[in-house]
């Protein structure tokens, strides 16, 4: 087995007796689900690392296949295991799609009542360290693509026919690439959770038919590009903000405009 500490290999079972223990009983898919989770967490498991068989592992936590099964389906819902079936098939990690983690933390927001004004209240502070960040970090190459979708926004904003929803995804890729060229995973991690919440917004934005603020979403856009370019930290992480600042002044100036 390449790349963790885990394998299949009968000859190096023994390997997980520190790692995995006996369960409980009373709960124990959610014992075996706990003990895989710590595994990941303290990186003894990794990213394409195969987990023993169903047998191996029934054995090694002394409960039924059954309970493994039950546990290794909630782990492949959420993404964390791939299971391939077949002679060369097994039980492989792999990390989440971001698609996940946005579907998770739209559920949290959801249920713990988040409003829109509170997410604003977020994403200026946070997305206006993400550029800060990405000014200081930027590649070469990570500065082009951010200048080069900057670029193409403007392009498009020219043709009055051009979907809304078409740049959406160029504004929601410009802030993608701010977050990775800031090089922090949690920047990274939580940019890609809140996507598609953000896109729900954007899409509910009325002001987004109005070729006045399309014209200043691409002006801003090209600013935040070129203060990373420009490496200027305080310049990128101001002008973010306000281009934040300046969606969350048009939802709210419509939610106004409905409830009158």
């Amino acid at each position: 087995m390449k790349g963790g500490i885990f394998c299949v290999d009968e000859e190096e079972n023994n390997q997980f007796a520190s790692v995995f223990n006996k369960v409980q009983p009373v709960r124990g898919f959610e014992d075996v689900l706990t003990q895989i989770y710590n595994a990941i967490y303290s990186n003894q498991l990794k990213t394409g690392d195969r987990l023993p068989s169903e047998r191996e592992m029934a054995s090694m936590f002394e409960v039924s296949r059954t309970t493994i099964r039950e546990a290794i389906r909630v782990l492949e819902a959420e993404q964390v295991v791939e299971v391939k079936r077949g002679v060369n098939g097994g039980i492989s990690i792999v990390e989440p799609k971001p698609d996940q983690l946005g579907r998770s933390l739209e559920t949290l927001l959801h249920f713990r009542g988040a409003t829109f004004i509170e997410l604003a209240e977020f994403r200026t502070d946070f997305e206006g360290k993400t550029a800060f960040l990405a000014a200081e970090r930027a590649t070469h190459l990570e500065t082009h693509q951010i200048i080069l979708i900057a670029k193409k926004f403007i392009e498009l904003t020219t043709d009055i026919n051009t979907p809304w929803e078409q740049l959406i995804d160029l504004d929601l890729a410009m802030h993608e690439a701010v977050a990775y060229a800031s090089k922090n995973q949690i920047h990274i991690a939580i940019m890609l959770g809140i996507q598609s919440v953000l896109r729900k917004t954007a899409l509910s934005l009325e002001s987004g038919n109005d070729q006045k603020f399309r014209e200043q979403q691409a002006i801003e856009l090209m600013e935040i590009a070129q203060a990373i370019q420009n490496r200027d930290a305080n310049t990128a992480k101001l002008k973010m903000a306000e281009h934040v600042e300046g969606n969350i002044t048009s939802k709210m100036n419509q939610s106004l405009t409905d409830l009158k």
